[in-house]
């Protein structure tokens, strides 16, 4: 039987983070392996999954629908990760693709514990033309997209979200040329979460939103899923060993799972 192959990597003590975040991240490391709980681990979590290709492909083009591909013990990590997460961060790309929920379901809560707080990251709230399930399953949701100068929410849009669901207006930072790359700070994303009590952030994807929390230095460990599948027509990361060193990290070790 083939396994899923997990890669751990955690911030570099060298680099300009706190040595005792790091420890926090190893604590961390040990929970997700088991099924312990750790409510001292803060910062931002990196989980993605990719196929063995070389390009490490997150997607296949050639199915229709997207399908997961990690073994079920894979799976249960993940419902463990977020267990311990006070915030499941994504773009509006994987919402768009997958429907997801991003809640805890094969793992029980624990006695007291509410779900974690969904974030989806969309500047130009097209997630809204569409039925997800973030927007109607009850569950709290902050969607984050760039607000213009003197712009406030009731000027885009005129939908009723319910209480579970909020709206967010982040200011741009670098002003954009004919309306082009509009992305999202991850540092005034995470400093809003901050301020909200949203302490410990995993970001699940896509692609282009880990890239931004990687380059912008924001990820404080990164815990990356490598399936014995191969895709027909890989859509790729854009994300290697390369990419995490880059961004402060370094591997810590590896397990198998499946």
């Amino acid at each position: 039987k083939l396994h899923d192959k997990h890669r751990i990597f955690e911030k570099n003590i060298k680099s300009k983070f706190l040595k005792t975040r790091c420890e926090k991240s190893s604590s961390l490391t040990r929970t997700i392996l088991s099924a312990e709980h750790n409510d001292a681990v803060t910062g931002v979590t990196l989980k993605m999954a990719f196929d063995s290709s070389p390009i490490w492909g997150v997607a296949d083009l050639s199915e229709t629908k997207s399908e997961r591909f990690t073994s079920p013990e894979s799976l249960d990590m993940v419902h463990r990760l977020r267990r311990e997460s006070s915030a499941v961060l994504v773009g509006r790309g994987t919402v768009e693709r997958d429907d997801c929920s991003l809640s805890v379901r094969r793992v029980e809560l624990l006695e007291g514990q509410k779900q974690p707080t969904r974030v989806v990251l969309d500047p130009s709230l097209k997630i809204l033309e569409g039925d997800y399930s973030v927007l109607r399953d009850g569950f709290e949701t902050l969607i984050y997209h760039l607000q213009s100068e003197g712009q406030g929410v009731d000027d885009v849009t005129t939908l009723d979200l319910g209480d579970s669901v909020k709206l967010v207006g982040v200011k741009e930072s670098v002003p954009r040329i004919n309306n082009s790359n509009r992305h999202l700070s991850p540092e005034l994303v995470l400093k809003d979460l901050s301020s909200r009590g949203l302490d410990h952030i995993m970001v699940e994807g896509g692609p282009a939103t880990a890239r931004a929390f990687l380059d912008a230095g924001a990820v404080d460990r990164a815990i990356l899923v490598r399936a014995p599948v191969e895709f027909q027509v890989p859509v790729p990361a854009g994300i290697n060993v390369e990419t995490l060193l880059k961004a402060g990290l370094e591997m810590i070790g590896t397990t198998e799972m499946g």
